[in-house]
């Protein structure tokens, strides 16, 4: 049993290192800084749930929840260390002393979503949080359309909505053999939470995201 924990702690040690050194990489990419942010936004919701494959739950949310605190404290305590590593990354709002980066309430949100929901729906809803967030902002941004909203655009939601519902049809259709129109309209609402929480004028899409996606997909059952 001793041995057992142990190697979990080393997993998790691992996995928060090895996590921890990405965002640096990325923050160096050669990249404009909104480009950065969404590939490192993407990639990250990506290597999460990958590794949710390799470590227990309760491991899993042990890294989360570790990595969160990390950020809150190096946040309050050694700013300038945190400003010096992730600077690249982080928007002006976030450079302001103190102020918490989204990557805190992304580690946050992905740990309740795990800790609320079935594991099958918490993969699925931070791999929206991971790739329809980051294209609805790229689509916002690039097409011209109406504003829902200050931070939101018709053609942005639309990208955010396509993208989490492919990401549904990937995850939780395609391995059902026998799929039924329940499970379709499954996709769709979860596919049209995200959409919703990612709209907001107000909140962390964050922690919004995975937490109505997962509510709605599971809700639906």
């Amino acid at each position: 049993m001793m041995m057992e924990t142990a190697v979990g702690v080393q997993r998790v040690a691992f996995f928060i290192v090895l996590v921890t050194a990405f965002q640096v990489a990325v923050a160096r990419f050669d990249l404009h800084q909104e480009a950065r942010r969404r590939w490192q936004h993407a990639l990250t919701g990506h290597a999460l749930v990958q590794i949710s494959y390799l470590l227990p739950v309760a491991a899993s949310l042990a890294a989360l929840l570790i990595g969160a605190t990390g950020i809150y404290c190096i946040r309050h305590y050694r700013d300038d260390i945190y400003v010096k590593a992730f600077g690249p990354l982080l928007r002006q709002q976030e450079l302001q002393e103190g102020h918490l980066p989204g990557a805190f309430y992304f580690l946050i949100g992905t740990a309740f979503t795990l800790a609320l929901f079935p594991i099958s729906d918490a993969r699925y809803s931070v791999e929206c949080l991971a790739w329809a967030d980051p294209m609805a902002a790229w689509v916002g941004c690039s097409v011209a359309s109406p504003k829902i909203n200050q931070s939101a655009s018709l053609a942005g939601c639309l990208a955010c909505f396509v993208t989490a519902w492919g990401i549904g049809w990937i995850m939780l259709l395609l391995p059902k053999e026998d799929a039924a129109a329940a499970d379709f309209g499954r996709v769709t609402l979860g596919a049209l939470a995200c959409c919703i929480a990612e709209a907001l004028p107000f909140g962390n899409d964050n922690l919004l995201i995975p937490l109505l996606t997962a509510a709605a997909v599971q809700d639906f059952r």
